[in-house]
C-alpha cells in the first residue's frame, strides 16, 4: 500500500509541477495578450486617424477645385477690365480711321466728279 501512496504523492507532485508550470505559462500568454491589445489599440486609433484625414483630403480637395473655379474666374474678369481701355481706343482709333478714309474717298469722288464734268454748275 505505500507503493500506492508514493506513486500517488509522485504523481500529485508531478501534476502540482505541471500546474505550477501552467500556471506560469498562462500569465505569460495574459501579459502578451494584454501587450497584443494595447498594440491592436493603438492600430486602431492609427486606422482612425488615417480614415479621418483621407476625409480631410477630400474636404479639401473640393475647396481647392473651388478655389481654383473662382480664381478662373476672377482671372477672366480682371483681363477683361484690364482689356477694355485698350478695346475701346482700338473701336476709337478704328472709327476715326474709318471716318477718315470715307472723307478721302468722298473727296475723291468729288474731285473726280468735278473733272469729268467741269461745266456743271455747283
Amino acid at each position: 500500500m505505500d507503493d500506492i501512496y508514493t506513486n500517488l504523492a509522485v504523481h500529485v507532485q508531478e501534476v502540482d509541477s505541471r500546474s505550477k508550470s501552467n500556471a506560469y505559462r498562462i500569465n505569460e500568454h495574459d501579459n502578451e495578450i494584454k501587450e497584443l491589445r494595447e498594440k491592436q489599440d493603438a492600430i486602431y486609433d492609427l486606422t482612425s486617424s488615417v480614415k479621418s484625414i483621407a476625409t480631410d483630403m477630400t474636404y479639401i480637395k473640393e475647396d481647392v477645385k473651388e478655389v481654383k473655379s473662382g480664381q478662373d474666374r476672377l482671372n477672366e474678369k480682371v483681363t477683361i477690365l484690364e482689356n477694355r481701355p485698350a478695346n475701346e481706343t482700338k473701336k476709337k482709333v478704328d472709327g476715326i480711321t474709318e471716318k477718315l478714309l470715307w472723307l478721302f474717298i468722298g473727296g475723291l469722288t468729288a474731285g473726280l466728279l468735278a473733272l469729268i464734268s467741269p461745266n456743271i454748275p455747283w
